[in-house]
């Protein structure tokens, strides 16, 4: 992989000028090469994806062969090790040209963090090795049609012990990447267990698993080729070794948080893509009989500073959130996580609807971008958590009340 020497240069602490400005300098440059591959080969299949609303798999291969699929494995075990700055301005950055492409890769690489946080040195060869040599792609199954995790953390689907292994029963909704990963991080409850506490368990399947049955269903309004339908898993046996961690140990360990920082550095790039084409369709959109171009009108141009002001504001605080997260507790990252996720959403839907007006009609046509990014917009945001639950939260931590993005209750004591 073309970065993963210069990741390991920037370790063994060469000299790039400075450490500090060779760092900097270095992050900037794996950012770039992400923004060159996503503007030459994601961006132009975007339309295509979500046409078809099916997997983006050559994006994934280009983004394998850049290394980027390895973005979050450990310098240890072969990948590029980015903190998540670096990381966020990755996934920000392709989601300028393709939103689905970049939220896919954000749930694999959040499944490499829970390997790292919570696996075994023997399961990090293992899994690692899958995503470093052989480029696979790792899907994480939560959601589940009975329950709304915005309301409360539980699980219905549980894993019991069996055979010198494990067996795994229940609905999964919303299954990114189904058809489509070579692994899935499902989301169960220990069978037997009523305290969610203390019963959540993460378990790896291995997609080929016999008992995996889904009808395919995925015709969304936005975020098409992310293909998310619902799976059923009837009697999944999987080896001993492919659980992750202790039962109730995934949410303290401070990655979970991670998806909604994820989920806001998408939201960034769906409204910088909406932002950056109607400043380009004002400019070179003439009108009669003035016969100059709309960009003239002082409306326009209130409403163009309008969405840089807000998107200035949004960049900051993600970018801030990201910086703090390696220093942050489980707590904090909370915190940055929600404040990020809050504001982006709010600015996402504004950015990208005005974006959809100042381009006017012609906006509307499934040839322009922007109506992808409006569409795009409006289904992403609604991951959890929500607006309600991320505003509580940071009512809490303001008011020195603690607080937690999770809560749990009883979950299913026998399947």
């Amino acid at each position: 992989m073309p970065l993963q020497e210069d990741r390991q240069k920037e370790r063994g602490g060469a000299d790039y000028g400075g450490l500090g400005r060779g760092r900097a300098r270095m992050r900037q440059e794996i950012v770039d090469r992400a923004d060159a591959l996503t503007r030459e080969k994601i961006a132009p299949r975007a339309a295509m994806y979500d046409r078809e609303g099916k997997n983006p798999v050559e994006s994934w291969g280009d983004l394998r062969r850049e290394g980027y699929l390895a973005c979050a494995v450990p310098i240890a075990h072969g990948g590029m090790g980015l903190d998540m700055a670096t990381y966020i301005g990755v996934i920000r950055t392709i989601a300028r040209g393709c939103a689905s492409t970049a939220m896919t890769l954000h749930m694999h690489s959040t499944v490499m963090r829970f390997i790292d946080a919570l696996a075994t040195e023997a399961q990090k060869h293992r899994y690692y090795a899958e995503v470093v040599e052989r480029g696979k792609m790792f899907g994480s199954w939560g959601s589940e049609p009975a329950v709304s995790l915005s309301r409360t953390f539980t699980m219905e689907t549980v894993v019991r012990a069996a055979d010198g292994g494990w067996v795994v029963d229940g609905v999964k909704h919303f299954c990114t990447m189904a058809l489509g990963a070579s692994y899935y991080m499902v989301w169960c409850a220990l069978d037997g267990s009523g305290d969610m506490a203390n019963a959540l368990l993460q378990v790896l399947v291995p997609a080929e698993s016999a008992g995996i049955s889904t009808d395919g269903k995925w015709d969304t309004l936005g975020m098409r080729a992310t293909f998310s339908p619902t799976v059923t898993l009837s009697n999944v046996r999987v080896s001993q070794d492919s659980t992750l961690g202790k039962p109730g140990s995934a949410t303290g360990v401070g990655v979970v948080e991670g998806f909604a920082l994820g989920y806001a550095a998408v939201y960034v790039g769906i409204a910088e893509a909406a932002f950056e084409f109607a400043a380009d369709y004002v400019k070179k959109r003439v009108v009669k009989p003035e016969n100059v171009s709309v960009a003239n009108d002082p409306g326009v141009q209130r409403q163009i500073g309008d969405l840089e002001a807000r998107l200035d504001a949004a960049r900051l605080v993600l970018h801030d959130s990201a910086s703090r997260w390696e220093a942050a507790d489980v707590a904090q990252r909370g915190h940055l996580a929600n404040r990020a996720k809050y504001l982006t959403t709010e600015i996402g839907l504004h950015v990208t609807s005005l974006a959809l007006q100042i381009t006017g009609g012609r906006g509307a046509y499934k040839d322009y971008p922007v109506e992808r990014a409006f569409r795009d917009m409006r289904t992403a945001s609604l991951m959890p958590p929500t607006m309600e639950r991320m505003v509580e939260g940071m009512g809490k931590i303001a008011l020195g009340l603690g607080g937690s993005m999770f809560e749990f209750s009883a979950g299913p004591k026998n399947a």
